[in-house]
């Protein structure tokens, strides 16, 4: 299937303005073009939590929350490329997530690139959950009731913590939703010949980021920097898998999901057609972002609460 036309008018427009060359781009600059859009969503309440200097956590509790009811949890793990603070501008994103789900939204806000590469970064978010699962009465949340939820580089760092986890004897997330992850440097998939440049992740981008972040290529092949080579895929959470037609990462994605239910785990992974990596961004501008939305959602909430409570 062709990339949707609403999506082709955008990607052509961006192109012109020179979204082609940002990996010539600073750190800085990256993060002005690639600012979040506002989605118009009034901000739930939130709370910030330190954990220590340069590592804390914020807290979005959604509107309908009953006072001192623990509810579920959700940590969000955004797309920041490793090197954009989306923090702030995540806010509505956090908010609507919280108020879909009905469940507590818990941003982590780890250290960026240059200053902090590979693997700090994953271990300082791997301290975040074991802090956010010993102190549940902090922010109202059930310790039983985790998932973690991570989008584009935010999906890879998802899936690699799911994989320390495990490997420290901790069960602490009971589901993962993976959106357009990014979880194998090391292979060449067709998709990423395919769809290299003209999509908004071009392959130039992807291989600036992997010289910044993963020491020019040094961490390609480790099982926590590519978890789709990680040789253990046993004792993994169940897991909801989005990916996008047009999208370079989305061969490794679809091997990922394929790899979990291998193992015999309840994976629900769909493949969005004529999208681009991204495409949630455009949430209540294009029809398939909402639909995606809706069905990460739906899967997470069949995760905790089962079939009977989905529609309530």
């Amino acid at each position: 299937m062709p990339l949707d036309p609403s999506l082709k008018r955008l990607v052509a427009m961006v192109y012109r303005t020179g979204f082609g060359e940002l990996h010539q781009y600073t750190p800085e600059q990256i993060m002005e073009v690639l600012r979040l859009p506002s989605l118009k969503i009034t901000p739930v309440h939130s709370n910030d939590f330190t954990i220590r200097q340069d590592l804390s956590v914020r807290c979005y509790t959604p509107d309908n929350q009953l006072n001192d009811s623990k509810l579920p949890a959700v940590i969000l793990l955004s797309a920041t490329g490793y090197i954009i603070n989306h923090s702030a501008s995540s806010n509505e994103y956090c908010s609507l997530l919280a108020n879909a789900l009905g469940m507590n939204i818990i941003y982590i806000s780890h250290r960026l690139a240059p200053l902090c590469t590979f693997p700090a970064f994953l271990y300082e978010c791997l301290d975040a959950i074991k802090w956010i699962h010993q102190h549940p009465n902090k922010m109202c949340i059930d310790p039983d009731k985790i998932a973690i939820w991570g989008e584009s580089s935010g999906g890879n760092i998802a899936a690699s913590l799911t994989h320390l986890l495990r490997d420290e004897g901790l069960d602490i997330i009971r589901h993962q939703t993976l959106i357009y992850p990014m979880v194998d440097l090391s292979h060449d998939f067709p998709s990423k010949k395919e769809y290299a440049h003209g999509y908004l992740l071009d392959i130039t981008f992807i291989n600036y980021l992997e010289e910044m972040v993963f020491s020019a290529g040094k961490y390609r092949k480790d099982g926590l920097a590519s978890p789709l080579q990680n040789p253990n895929f046993t004792n993994l959470p169940p897991a909801t898998v989005i990916t996008a037609e047009c999208d370079p990462l989305r061969d490794e994605g679809e091997q990922y999901a394929n790899k979990l239910k291998a193992q015999g785990l309840r994976v629900s992974a769909k493949r969005f057609d004529g999208m681009i990596h991204g495409f949630l961004r455009f949430y209540n501008k294009l029809p398939l972002a909402n639909e995606a939305f809706d069905f990460a959602v739906k899967e997470l909430k069949i995760a905790f609460y089962g079939c009977e409570l989905v529609s309530q």
